[in-house]
């Protein structure tokens, strides 16, 4: 299901998937399988749909770029909190970034060219968001969305930056959690793969058929559920 969401709209992947993993999973072992089987699942989008990836790069390769000092800093919130005070602050972050868009989809306006130094601090809040909590996506989509970006181009955009952030979060994360000794299920981990590779054939032909007008307010729906589940696993 959550591979079929983001194969689908370009967004939803962590949110889906990351409740569920962190309730059966310690955080360690959750993260390393959210951002493997993400990469895995972005690689598909950009790679192997036989086409030219329509990639914003203004928009994504600042965001890149400082990710990595965030991710960096990501390691030691992860190390840092409970897993239940990540659960909850994933669920609260979620759907507090749900009510900004929504509201500013009720005063939309024309796009603006964005301040520079918003794409850095989005950046880095993304990076530290990728190693400690698992969910990314969030501030990404909020930000390209207000930027104007048609679904075909926000799909590819957002595709390539949780791609590279997941690189970027597997070089943070490698040797922090070799050193831990992170218990890795290397069985559900191929699972969860294959899982992946299907919900990448359904997804992809969803987006074909996906209402422009209805991409968003699905993306919301799916991101408001999912935060929601979140902070009751984590209460619980």
């Amino acid at each position: 299901m959550a591979a079929v969401v983001q194969a689908a709209t370009g967004l939803g992947f962590a949110l889906v998937l990351g409740p569920a993993v962190f309730a059966l999973l310690e955080p360690e072992s959750a993260i390393v399988a959210i951002t493997v089987l993400g990469l895995a699942l972005n690689g598909l989008v950009l790679f192997a749909e036989r086409r030219r990836p329509h990639v914003v790069w203004p928009e994504v390769g600042p965001i890149l770029a400082a990710a990595l000092p965030g991710a960096v800093c990501g390691v030691f919130v992860l190390r840092a909190l409970p897993k239940s005070t990540l659960q909850i602050a994933v669920g609260v972050a979620v759907l507090a970034a749900t009510a900004l868009r929504v509201r500013a989809r009720a005063r939309e306006t024309e796009p603006t060219p964005g301040d520079p130094r918003a794409r850095l601090a989005l950046g880095f809040g993304s990076g530290t968001l990728t190693t400690s909590a698992g969910v990314n996506g969030p501030p990404i989509a909020l930000w390209l969305a207000h930027r104007g970006l048609l679904p075909a181009d926000m799909r590819d955009s957002l595709s390539a930056a949780f791609f590279g952030l997941g690189i970027i979060g597997g070089a943070v994360l490698a040797p922090v959690l070799a050193a831990a000794g992170a218990d890795i299920d290397w069985t559900a981990l191929a699972v969860g793969l294959g899982c992946v590779l299907a919900g990448h054939a359904v997804g992809r032909r969803a987006f074909a058929h996906l209402d422009g007008d209805r991409y968003e307010p699905l993306v919301l729906g799916l991101v408001t559920a999912a935060a929601i589940a979140s902070i009751v696993a984590g209460l619980a």
